[in-house]
């Protein structure tokens, strides 16, 4: 085996593995902080989930992707408070979260209904009243507004005591009210995924959002793309500050002696899969947890019982999401208001969720003169989909048809307008740590020093979605900081 000819004697005080933006995010503190440290990506490039595809004259995300904030601004996220504390410029616009209600009974019509921050709890209110055209009795509004309080007041420590507890055996045992029943057991499109399969520490620890301000705010860097907004300045600094960048690098193994960390085995894709040994008393696992421990990269041996089995069960909500390109000919949505919408399609007999629409424009992409980018995002943790990450191309082709139709309903001439259309299979972002889990998968395993877990496949109870790795880089930070000074 090759020892990696980068650095001689001890090569990092910390080695990343994984080059997405989680990776990137502790790099840059580390690297703010005078540490010496290298990411090791197995792709040729660094972005993980945010990069770009190239599609017939466009450039745009890989697949689609929203900024969250339960902080009542973008400006108040941690995506923002990362670029603020490395001096780096970030821009953004702010989209309405919105649905949309088609019906073939109403062609050429959507419906849209968006969340109001000034309403808070009482969008679920409204949201009722779109969605059946009923409107909720005073007792069930009553009741909704008595869980609002509940979760309003939850710290996130009380929320991490009920991570073993679903979303849906808690409402069985403390909601009475059976509109609120079928309400919070039809947040599945709104979550992510059935809420069967979520704690309720996770989902508490949103609902309290809106009563504190107002509702989730949903948002989107610019100008460009998420590799353009996010990854090239968070590379760029990285590099400039004396990170190390090792591509096309598969990591087979973190080295672990004595219960410490002490660097990396890694495979050459470009040299015949040559191994190349890097040492380091710091590893930062930034790829998925239960990827590594499934693929041997941290063997299970050094887990406890207990975190075994929650990355088990965050394994098992680990599934692929559908993105779909679809290349117009020419405009036939309108660019102005709505960018982004979760589409639900009332002729199942029920509105059912078949997935979001999203124009190239919302995400700032690449799209030839006179041509129009729409791109839909279909959730693969859903009863309707299920992808798995092995799913038939049948069950994925129904999806897409599904998504299409319901469009089409909407905007006739769709189907007609589109030139070239493409589909994406992704691994899903953030949703499987929402498990139902024994435990919180946290920072760091309580049975080996110097090996710390990055990016967003820990700590359910945390911000959301794109945000949820730049949070975590943190504390990570500081950890680190304190390891290798001691």
């Amino acid at each position: 085996m090759a020892k990696g000819s980068i650095a001689k004697g001890k090569d990092f005080d910390a080695i990343i593995v994984g080059g997405g933006p989680g990776g990137l995010a502790v790099g840059c503190l580390l690297a703010k902080e005078g540490i010496k440290s290298a990411i090791i990506e197995r792709a040729p490039a660094l972005g993980g989930r945010f990069r770009s595809v190239k599609f017939h004259g466009c450039r745009a995300d890989s697949a689609v992707h929203f900024f969250a904030s339960q902080f009542g601004s973008a400006e108040k996220t941690f995506c923002y408070k990362l670029f603020n504390h490395l001096g780096l410029p970030l821009k953004n616009k702010m989209v309405p979260w919105t649905m949309g209600l088609v019906t073939k009974e109403k062609p050429g019509k959507i419906d849209y209904f968006a969340m109001d921050p000034k309403l808070g709890a009482e969008n679920f209110f409204e949201f009722f009243a779109f969605a059946t055209g009923v409107s909720m009795s005073d007792e069930s509004k009553k009741e909704i507004k008595r869980i609002a309080a509940i979760t309003e007041d939850m710290s996130l420590e009380e929320c991490r005591k009920v991570v073993n507890v679903s979303f849906a055996d808690w409402v069985d045992r403390n909601v009475g009210d059976p509109i609120v029943q079928a309400i919070l057991g039809g947040m599945a499109p709104i979550i992510g995924a059935p809420v069967k399969d979520v704690n309720f520490g996770m989902v508490a620890n949103s609902l309290g959002t809106f009563n504190r301000v107002g509702s989730i705010h949903i948002w989107y860097p610019k100008p460009g793309p998420l590799e353009d907004a996010i990854i090239a300045p968070l590379a760029k600094y990285y590099k400039e500050h004396g990170g190390k960048v090792i591509t096309s690098r598969r990591v087979r193994s973190i080295n672990i002696e004595n219960r410490r960390a002490t660097g990396v085995v890694a495979q050459d894709d470009n040299n015949c899969n040559m191994l190349e040994e890097y040492s380091s008393s710091v590893v930062i696992c930034a790829i998925p947890i239960f990827e590594a421990v499934a693929r041997n990269v941290i063997r299970q041996e050094y887990l406890r019982k207990d975190w075994a089995e929650a990355i088990r069960k965050c394994g098992e909500l680990a599934i692929h999401d559908l993105s779909g390109f679809f290349l117009l000919r020419e405009k036939v949505i309108p660019e102005k208001g709505y960018g982004w919408i979760h589409v639900f399609d009332f002729d199942y007999g029920l509105p059912t969720y078949v997935g979001d629409l999203c124009l190239g424009s919302y995400t700032n992409a690449k799209v030839p003169p006179g041509k129009q980018l729409v791109c839909s995002m279909i959730p693969g943790s859903l009863e309707a989909t299920n992808f798995g990450l092995t799913s038939p191309m049948e069950k994925v082709r129904e999806a897409h048809r599904r998504w299409k139709e319901a469009v089409e309903k909407a905007f006739p001439g769709f189907s007609k307008a589109i030139q070239y259309e493409g589909m994406n299979l992704q691994l899903n972002f953030t949703r499987y740590a929402y498990a139902v889990v024994p435990v919180e998968i946290d920072m760091q395993p309580p049975n080996v020093k110097g090996l710390y877990l990055a990016g967003d496949s820990i700590r359910s109870v945390s911000t959301q979605m794109s945000d949820k790795c730049f949070h975590i880089a943190f504390p990570i930070c500081e950890r680190v900081l304190d390891y290798l000074s001691s």
